[in-house]
């Protein structure tokens, strides 16, 4: 066991660092703030160490994590300093004079000039929906926002399977900069025609204006919630980042797709096995009212910060290996068709 880096002692069985453990905040667990256990439907708390009520007890640990994931860590920290200049910088004038088009027109043209940004795989747009901002921060702004998701290397995000975390960080840092440079992008391209819009990566939160981002991910039909508490995708398995562009723009929306994600992780264990800390369950969890798929708060963060960033979970899922998200998700559907037919069938008896 060493200052930053803690011990495995066996499967699900991780000994923070003697550091984390001294950080760590006494008799506070992260588990409650993020909604494990809550009964009732309610907004998202911001997370504990970047601006929740409890950050100055948080605020230690969240240091740790930062010193590893970007102390000797030159694409990290670039990609760090890339992104928070871009976030103050990066977003252009307003134009004057709005475009006269209709929503459907305005989306075409978004799916036009997205078909070939370099940083974009997946666009889907959904409805704003109040709930999805954080507690404390402002009603949104706008009636929109488009979810932008991109690939991460399989290849290089894997070495954390080996012990090797430092590819892996460079991936998921790295990603949250390239698809936050596209959801500015995006937003700019809106802004140029008229419209209020703002791009938001997954790095930092943004005063006043923070939102969770995998509901409206499900909403415009990116993906699904999984086991990991990330989500799969029928296109890009678990391997991806996104990030979100809110805006006034009239568009029209993507539907949520069922992708067989659920079918499959209520019998798979992957990710469960091979999370070092034991922080993935193999059962739903009530979270803000509703049943699904939750992390153990108090287990993942010591190992993640001591492992700068750790993605096991998105490693080791069967899904984001190369070419077999989209097999998987067509096998998982014919599975629940079949199902179906066979419920149905038994109704008509």
């Amino acid at each position: 066991m060493g200052l930053f880096v803690g011990e495995q002692l066996g499967p699900h069985n991780y000994k923070p660092a003697w550091i984390t453990r001294w950080l760590f905040p006494k008799g506070l667990s992260g588990n409650g703030p993020s909604g494990n256990g809550v009964g009732i439907k309610e907004k998202s708390q911001p997370v504990n160490f970047l601006t929740g009520s409890e950050r100055k007890a948080w605020l230690p640990l969240g240091l740790v994590f930062l010193f590893r994931c970007y102390l000797g860590n030159f694409n990290t920290f670039r990609s760090f300093i890339i992104y928070n200049w871009r976030e103050k910088f990066g977003h252009v004038k307003i134009a004057d004079q709005k475009a006269n088009k209709t929503a459907a027109e305005f989306k075409a043209d978004l799916k036009e000039f997205t078909k070939d940004h370099p940083q974009i795989d997946i666009l889907g747009v959904a409805r704003m929906n109040p709930d999805w901002m954080f507690q404390g921060m402002h009603a949104p702004f706008g009636d929109w926002v488009v979810v932008i998701a991109k690939a991460m290397d399989y290849d290089e995000l894997a070495h954390n399977l080996k012990g090797d975390f430092t590819p892996a960080l460079k991936q998921v840092i790295g990603g949250y900069e390239r698809t936050q440079f596209a959801a500015v992008d995006v937003a700019n391209w809106m802004r140029k025609q008229g419209y209020m819009a703002k791009g938001f990566g997954g790095l930092a939160p943004v005063k006043n204006e923070w939102h969770a981002v995998i509901p409206p991910a499900i909403e415009a039909g990116i993906g699904q919630l999984a086991k990991n508490g990330s989500l799969i995708s029928d296109k890009l398995g678990s391997c991806f980042r996104i990030a979100t562009v809110m805006t006034t723009m009239p568009l029209v929306a993507d539907q949520p797709r069922e992708q067989g994600v659920d079918e499959f992780c209520v019998s798979c264990r992957k990710c469960t096995t091979d999370c070092p800390p034991g922080a993935i369950y193999d059962e739903k969890k009530l979270v803000r009212g509703v049943e699904k798929w939750y992390v153990d708060f108090d287990k993942c963060i010591p190992f993640m910060s001591e492992n700068k960033a750790c993605a096991i979970c998105l490693s080791t899922c069967p899904w984001s290996r190369p070419g077999i998200a989209p097999s998987l998700s067509q096998k998982m559907l014919k599975k629940l068709a079949r199902r179906e037919t066979a419920t149905e069938a038994a109704m008509a008896e």
